[in-house]
């Protein structure tokens, strides 16, 4: 069990807001010329959580943490002023810019929805009638378990829109290691080393949760998120790349899945249907992805 799983294990309703633990179809859009290097080199792409399209996006969770710690009583100032620091640094660093916060620890994610067949998503990668966009359903159960296998260590789970529910988990975060807080400097054993436990605990924990949070007015993307740690430099650590994006420089890495994994590709909305269908289907049997199913957008196109 990893670090990660230990610390969600103290908090287990919050992970259950995550996961249920119940299987289902994942789905990971993508543009037609992404769908083809998917499936032909049978990796998937991780990206720097700090470096998504939309810097807001990140950003969002941090000033609620902040804005959180400043309306909530009773907690140790000691341990918060910290953790507001570090979130305000955090913030600061995206939207301003900071070398000097550059850390080695990265979170690395890649996103899926759990809806096959949605308009908002398929909006994003279509481009007018050139094209039209797809994606790939991913056994979740499978997949997660694959990558656990391989050492990727992955923490998964729905993206929570909620701000209601967003409020609540930080709070039974603040809660429980405040609670930890206080008992360790009560206790007679108390030293240095373990508050300083606490307090980065805390930090991360803080900061896995806030990569699934996100703008409600974005709900109707159902998104599903996995997500992966790294330590950039360490010796143990994943090799990354590095991809122009919008101009951006985005470090990622890559998983390589199996076959397996795969359960369907499906193909968003076109008017030429049956000619994307065929082509499709010839393009999984070239990379070997033999019965896997292939579905059409139920979707009617209006232009």
């Amino acid at each position: 069990m990893s670090y990660y799983d230990e610390l969600l294990k103290k908090i287990p309703k919050i992970k259950r807001f995550l996961d249920t633990g119940s299987n289902c179809t994942i789905y990971h859009y993508t543009k037609p010329e992404k769908l083809l290097n998917i499936l032909s080199g049978g990796t998937l792409r991780f990206s720097n959580a700090l470096y998504l399209n939309d810097k807001e996006e990140i950003a969002y969770s941090y000033r609620l943490i902040i804005k959180l710690i400043d309306e909530t009583q009773g907690l140790n100032p000691d341990l918060f002023e910290k953790i507001k620091s570090h979130f305000y640094n955090k913030y600061k660093h995206i939207v301003d810019g900071n070398t000097d916060l550059l850390n080695k620890l990265e979170y690395f994610t890649t996103s899926f929805s759990t809806e096959s067949d949605n308009l908002t998503l398929w909006n994003n990668y279509a481009k007018g009638k050139s094209y039209t966009g797809y994606n790939i359903g991913f056994d979740k159960q499978k997949l997660v378990k694959e990558m656990t296998e391989n050492n990727y260590l992955p923490i998964y789970g729905s993206v929570i829109y909620d701000k209601q529910k967003q409020i609540k988990i930080i709070h039974a975060i603040f809660k429980k290691w405040n609670s930890l807080f206080e008992k360790a400097l009560q206790s007679k054993k108390s030293n240095e080393v373990k508050l300083f436990d606490i307090l980065f605990e805390l930090i991360d924990i803080l900061s896995i949760v806030s990569i699934f949070f996100k703008n409600p007015q974005f709900k109707n993307e159902h998104e599903y998120r996995i997500v992966v740690v790294n330590v950039f430099g360490a010796e143990n650590s994943k090799v990354t790349g590095v991809v122009e994006k919008n101009g951006l420089f985005v470090p990622y890495l890559e998983y390589k899945f199996s076959k397996d994994s795969v359960l369907t590709v499906n193909i968003g909305p076109t008017f030429e249907e049956n000619i994307f269908y065929t082509s499709t289907n010839r393009m999984l049997l070239n990379f070997g992805y033999e019965g896997k199913e292939v579905n059409r957008s139920k979707i009617p196109l209006r232009y």
